[in-house]
């Protein structure tokens, strides 16, 4: 109710004063190469105490200039200073406005890069969308002139940091003005225009709640980038690169026409980057990237803009293992997702994706005060990741639970077999060759296979199969905004979005692994094949489907997601104030259609399933108070709703289309506020927030042995192996309830010309703040959805990002072009992600709760602060017309190799009875690179 009523009270102090006037100076500055505005530019009346910067779109203000003669001086590192003669006259109009336009051009001795361009101690690839790594590619994205915002998405990504705690689908990425976050997940992944750092470089971001031009924009903020050829830097570059990072080696070419005599321009960049082995052993990677803008200006009203970029890759994956494995290999980088076949290294889990995207925009602007940008796309591919799949046989992988030397009731076997674990490194890797070998030893004769009566296949079935689980999306959609200045100190800004989305999800046998063939049976099948003979058929139109390498096995289905939004805002910069409000309503719909009948699901698996939509709406307003041209106070509010996506409505698609009944929208409300300090030597920015999120719903993938607290058809008194079977499917919960609290604050001081200091701070308690609902639904039997009860994990914290985080970093710009930084970066509260299921009463039925292993089962577990050091310098040269640039940028220079990224509960052998025995309890952890490089050569003309 708070934030409702300090919503209606900004919106109706906002329409009270809106028209106000007042005598003022306002203008615009841009890039005279490209027309893009520059942000943050520094704009001074000589000999006054007055001063501004300009904001993201470029805008500065001045207010209560007297009538006579000023001199103008506008600069921003990267460009040359101009000055402008201006004289403000006499009128007998009330609160006159002088508006004044000033173009910047680029200093051509200027070094590589402004802070605002190029930061290139982090490169942005598709080693931060792993796993957890997603949420930083937000922070990455969104880094601006900000001193906060460069630290959050540079220095600090190393920690895998997440601006206060958000999930990165609360971080909107436009791209060339379409929506890219993933209709799936909300996520924004990098690796899909990977490899084109020259062409992303002008981009308009916004922070936290504020108001955005070209969108509603999201909890966190928004990123705009434009790839417009027009507004390219005009160039020709090459460049080399060496890291030891995801690859070792990257080239990059890219050439920008600039706008050319009749009004055509062209951009085209592409690059290949590659490693034989990463930074972790195993890994490798390959891929290439193409970008091709072509514009064309007809006039003044009308312009056209067509673009094609994709980038194909293909990599060796890396995963999270035991702490106790990471103690037997003795480092912090060891891969279980590898071994050595024929004497190669081979990857287990190899992951290849090349979804391009074209889009269409199209630019008009009927007046000096109105402009529309239309854009069309669309976007189609696959993407993939293989893995080993195994029935009746053993678990091939190298770190499985019940092989590790601490899971063996006799401690004198597990110390010897752990010995034999550090001895040799072709235990702690995958066996490729005995999988091999137990494929062809394995005579099978397939009865009536492919349904067919009568129809016997006999031969090698393989017990292990390599298979690849596949998505092809294709993606269509538009979206139009429009901007409108009512006078020169109110816009308004609109639009409207369009989605449509189908993503065929599906495996296919990637690999045989020496066998024949492999049979689409369900083996795990376990919980009702008795009663059910076809219960294991993935496909019951085709019992005993016989496949081979490339054929669709397991499951196949689309997920269909329809989207459509529109929004509307209102913006005035008055003497003393700023302000805006707006508001956006969406809808969602939402359904799959499945292609197989799958035998324990057969009435609810076949064909489309119904429909599910969800409303959504958001409304937000903030204010700005100018206490003079130097300093600011502001603050915004949010009131909203979410919908919950595919995945936590259709709780298991692989088999079925049910659907969690009563699947709600869940509700946001967010206020932020602050203090803004702008001087010649001087920036500073400091927020405090609080973010409440209520009625969320959430999936997790689950695979694990159930114990007889779970499943109460186990028998008890009987207990054996099979009667605690293999689960697969989802844990879902519902009722979830987060809070998000914290300050984050940002320093830029400039001792002199050649000395400034960074400094960045963030500290925050993100917490669980209610107690949900876990249920679980098999994927391998035909239980209906099982509510297993109440999860105990209110004031638990949000986990896998730190929540404090410091950086302090020195800068030196020398005289003859080149500068060097030296960055210290520190973090802490990072908190492991934890097992609903052990925070369940029905888990610790019959554990002490005063003891310790009811700790051990119920505590979460806080990873150790965190420390990393970084440096970074640049040179540059100039012969004649051609410049030559050398980056060089070194991260964790101390060699911290102890940083967690991303922890876990690893519930292992549960199919034990006792759950009592601390030794089961342990947790699966990955760790941040130690000292690692990156280095560039670049050329331009």
């Amino acid at each position: 109710m708070y934030f409702r009523h300090s919503l209606i009270l900004l919106l109706t102090i906002s329409w009270q004063i809106v028209f106000s006037q007042t005598t003022t100076l306002r203008g615009t500055v841009t890039d005279a190469d490209n027309n893009a505005v520059v942000e943050d530019a520094s704009v001074i009346l000589s000999g006054t105490s007055k001063f501004a910067a300009t904001a993201a779109n470029g805008v500065f203000v001045i207010p209560n200039l007297a009538v006579g003669k000023y001199t103008l001086v506008v600069s921003h590192a990267g460009f040359l200073p101009t000055e402008q003669k201006i004289e403000v006259k006499e009128t007998t109009f009330s609160n006159p406005v002088l508006k004044v336009d000033v173009q910047l051009k680029r200093d051509p001795t200027a070094p590589v890069a402004t802070p605002t361009t190029e930061l290139p101690t982090v490169t942005l690839d598709e080693a931060e969308s792993e796993t957890e790594g997603a949420g930083e590619i937000a922070n990455l994205l969104h880094s601006s002139r900000d001193a906060f915002q460069n630290v959050s998405g540079f220095a600090w990504s190393t920690f895998r940091f997440r601006e206060r705690g958000y999930d990165s689908g609360l971080f909107q990425v436009f791209l060339n003005g379409i929506p890219f976050n993933d209709p799936e997940s909300g996520s924004a992944f990098f690796g899909e225009f990977g490899g084109l750092n020259d062409v992303l470089r002008n981009r308009t971001n916004t922070v936290g709640l504020d108001a955005a031009e070209f969108a509603f924009a999201g909890l966190g903020g928004a990123s705009f980038i434009d790839l417009r050829a027009s507004v390219q830097r005009k160039q020709i570059r090459a460049s080399y690169a060496s890291t030891n990072r995801l690859y070792r080696n990257r080239v990059m070419f890219t050439a920008n026409s600039g706008l050319m005599p009749g009004g055509w321009a062209v951009s085209f960049s592409a690059s290949r980057r590659w490693a034989e082995e990463g930074y972790v052993e195993g890994t490798f990677f390959e891929g290439y990237s193409y970008f091709l803008s072509i514009d064309k200006k007809f006039n003044d009203k009308h312009a056209l803009n067509l673009v094609v970029l994709g980038a194909p890759s293909r990599r060796g994956r890396t995963a999270d293992s035991f702490e106790e494995m990471f103690d037997i290999a003795g480092f912090n980088y060891y891969n279980p997702l590898w071994g050595y076949q024929n004497d190669k290294k081979r990857n287990a889990q190899v992951s290849d994706s090349h979804q391009p995207i074209g889009m269409l925009r199209y630019d008009f602007k009927p007046s000096r005060k109105t402009s529309v940008m239309a854009v069309a796309y669309g976007q189609v591919g696959p993407t993939g990741f293989t893995r080993i799949l195994n029935v009746s046989a053993p678990n091939p992988a190298p770190d499985f639970n019940r092989r590790l030397p601490s899971s063996f009731p006799d401690s004198t076997f597990g110390a010897t077999w752990g010995d034999a674990l550090r001895a040799d490194e072709g235990l702690r890797q995958i066996n490729w060759a005995a999988l091999y070998n137990a494929n062809r030893r394995t005579p099978t004769t397939v009865l009536n296979a492919d349904g067919q009566a009568g129809n016997t296949i006999s031969g090698n079935q393989s017990v292990y199969v390599l298979e690849n689980n596949k998505t092809y999306n294709t993606e269509l959609g538009a979206n139009v905004t429009a901007n409108h200045s009512l006078n020169d100190r109110v816009t308004i800004q609109g639009g409207g979005f369009y989605q449509w989305y189908e993503g065929r999800n599906y495996k296919v046998v990637e690999d045989l692994l020496g066998g024949e063939f492999w049979t689409d049976v369900d083996f795990f099948s376990n919980f009702d094949r008795t009663s059910n003979p076809l219960a294991g058929n993935s496909d019951i139109r085709i019992p005993n489907n016989v496949v081979r390498q490339g054929e669709t096995f397991g499951y196949d289905y689309n997920e269909n997601i329809r989207r459509s939004q529109g929004w509307a805002q209102i913006q005035a910069n008055l003497r003393k104030i700023q302000l805006f409000a707006s508001a956006e309503v969406g809808n969602s719909t939402l359904w799959r259609t499945g292609f197989m009948q799958n035998g324990r699901f057969p009435n609810n698996s076949l064909g489309d399933s119904k429909k599910v939509s969800f409303n959504t709406y958001g409304v937000k307003g903030g204010i700005v108070y100018k206490v003079n041209g130097r300093n600011y106070v502001y603050g915004n509010g949010y009131i909203g709703t979410r919908a919950p996506q595919f995945r936590n409505v259709f709780i298991s698609p692989r088999t079925r289309d049910q659907v969690l009944p009563d699947v709600p929208v869940s509700n946001v409300q967010s206020i932020e506020g602050g203090f803004i300090h702008r001087s010649p030597q001087l920036k500073l920015r400091f927020t405090t927030y609080l973010t409440r999120f209520t009625n969320e719903t959430e999936s997790i993938f689950a695979s694990a042995q159930t114990t007889s607290r779970v499943l109460q058809n186990v028998d008890v008194d009987n207990p054996s192996v099979d009667q605690f079977p293999v689960f697969f499917g989802a844990a879902l919960m519902t009722g979830v309830g987060r809070k998000h609290a914290g300050a984050e604050l940002g320093i830029e001081y400039k001792i002199n010309p050649s000395w400034s200091i960074t400094a960045a701070g963030a500290t925050g308690r993100h917490q669980y703040t209610a107690r949900p609902n876990l249920f679980l639904s098999l994927d391998n039997g035909d239980a209906a959805v099982i509510d297993v009860g109440t999860v105990y994990q209110e004031n638990f914290y949000v986990p896998r990002s730190p929540q404090t985080a410091a950086s302090l970093s020195l800068r030196y710009d020398g005289k003859r072009f080149w500068s060097v930084s030296v960055t210290g970066n520190y973090a802490d509260d990072f908190w492991y992600d934890f097992d609903r299921m052990r925070r369940t009463a029905s888990f610790v039925d019959g554990v002490d709760a005063n003891s310790s292993v009811f700790r051990t089962i119920n505590d979460q577990i806080k990873a150790p602060a965190a420390y990393t050091m970084d440096i970074f310098g640049s040179k540059s040269w100039k012969i004649g017309n051609k410049f030559i640039y050398l980056n060089i940028g070194i991260n964790n220079l101390l060699n911290n190799q102890d940083i967690v990224i991303s922890g876990r509960d690893s519930y292992r052998n549960a199919f034990r009875r006792d759950v009592s025995d601390k030794r089961f309890y342990t947790t699966e952890v990955l760790y941040a690179f130690g000292l690692n490089y990156f280095a560039q050569l670049a050329f331009k003309i």
